[in-house]
């Protein structure tokens, strides 16, 4: 039988998790705090974020704060320095709601909050995240994207744009902090058995034309998407920064056979 690699591996270290309240988040905050770390447990329920902890080793801590907040990404990462001192691993996963729709019924107000919360909360909590790794040898910082930032879908526009930004960003970022072996990689889960993905998930003719497209032929559970997470802040993956790695079953990579039957 192959040992456990993961026991401990983030023991000592500091994570920042965002959207850590419930399904995908919740499932990235215990496989963290299950491999060692002391997690920050970020969302807008102090409440629904607390009974995460309650189940979590490594003592905690909680905080409710909105992300759409112009002076969100500071207030987080103050509390983070004042709670820890030093942060090791960054996981921008907070989502949900936002601009949705065709385009041109799209309220500006709809787009600037989904700008504020997939995109301008994660690039700038990164950056000073960065800034602190760079001072005691280096981290990892993974952002949770969607296989729409690579894929065309109608009434996506400002969602498939943030997200694809948010990669490009990812890119970047890692080009900008590789010298300071700060590490910054993406992830885009397809759906995923949460909250969120019940959109396809609770009518079954939607939910079967979408297994279609899937070579391995299931959704994603949150514990896949976390266990992606886990390997890309760990030294397993300390030659990697810069990419977005898909934890879909295939989804985004594959088009159906025009001629099978």
């Amino acid at each position: 039988m192959t040992a456990d690699t993961s026991v401990a591996e983030l023991g000592g270290k500091h994570a920042i998790v965002t959207g850590a309240s419930r399904g995908i988040g919740a499932a990235i905050s215990r496989a963290l705090a299950g491999a060692g770390a002391r997690v920050l447990l970020v969302g807008r329920s102090e409440e629904t974020l607390a009974r995460v902890a309650a189940e979590l080793p490594n003592d905690p801590v909680v905080m409710a704060v909105d992300l759409t907040r112009p002076d969100a990404h500071q207030t987080v990462m103050n509390r983070a320095e004042e709670v820890f001192g030093t942060v090791d691993v960054l996981v921008n996963n907070a989502g949900g709601g936002g601009a949705h729709g065709p385009l041109h019924t799209v309220p500006l107000a709809d787009a600037d909050t989904s700008w504020d919360l997939y995109l301008r909360a994660p690039l700038f909590l990164s950056a000073l995240a960065a800034m602190n790794m760079a001072g005691h040898g280096g981290g990892s910082i993974v952002n949770i994207s969607s296989g729409l930032g690579q894929q065309g879908m109608a009434g996506t526009s400002v969602y498939s744009a943030l997200r694809a930004g948010i990669e490009g960003a990812t890119r970047a970022l890692a080009a900008e902090w590789g010298a300071q072996q700060v590490r910054v990689n993406a992830v885009c889960p397809g759906v995923t058995r949460t909250t969120l993905g019940s959109w396809v998930t609770a009518d079954a003719a939607t939910f079967n034309r979408y297994l279609g497209k899937v070579p391995l032929g299931r959704i994603g559970e949150p514990e896949d998407i976390a266990a992606a997470v886990l390997f890309l802040s760990t030294a397993r993956s300390s030659y990697i920064t810069g990419q977005t790695l898909n934890v879909d079953g295939g989804w985004a990579t594959s088009v159906p056979n025009p001629a099978a039957h």
